[in-house]
């Protein structure tokens, strides 16, 4: 019995990249536009955490970390899946995917804002600020390589945003 080999135009596994996200037909590349929106994205939970801190200024960083990367967290996956890398199927695995990626760099971001900020008396703000380039390194290389991963079949090229068009199709 002879195995099915997927042809380019069907999905892989059950899981396949869509067309390109309208930031793509803008930027052009990937890596700029992951780079683009993880800004913003840090920029957002950056500015979330600032004013978490100052309206609660005596609760304790890593409760207010938590909530500023859980809100973005959630917003940011959305934007990234629809905008950027534009993959379908298994929106659970890659958000539990997406979720472990940022879990680490919050864990990374959490023990040393708590060391230099709670402990040895480092002001808040500017550690989290130094902190957030660390953050966004890991959470680089871990979206990149593992969050929004796609397995492809040998005919397929192997970028996350490859797929035919109606256009090629029907050519």
């Amino acid at each position: 019995m002879a195995s099915h080999q997927p042809t380019v135009d069907e999905p892989v596994r059950g899981i396949h990249s869509g067309p390109p996200g309208p930031l793509m037909k803008i930027v052009k590349d990937q890596r700029v536009a992951f780079l683009l929106v993880g800004g913003a994205n840090t920029a957002f939970s950056t500015g979330l955490f600032i004013v978490l801190a100052l309206a609660f200024a005596e609760a304790p960083s890593f409760i207010l970390l938590t909530v500023s990367w859980t809100v973005s967290l959630v917003a940011v996956f959305f934007v990234y899946r629809k905008l950027v890398f534009r993959v379908e199927g298994h929106v659970w695995l890659d958000l539990g995917r997406f979720a472990l990626v940022n879990l680490t760099s919050l864990l990374v971001n959490i023990g040393l804002l708590s060391l230099f900020a709670d402990l040895l008396m480092f002001p808040r703000i500017p550690t989290q600020l130094a902190i957030t380039l660390l953050s966004v390194i890991i959470s680089y290389f871990g979206h990149r390589y593992f969050s929004f991963r796609r397995k492809h079949s040998p005919e397929q090229p192997q970028t996350a945003t490859t797929t035919s068009t109606k256009e090629e199709k029907t050519a």
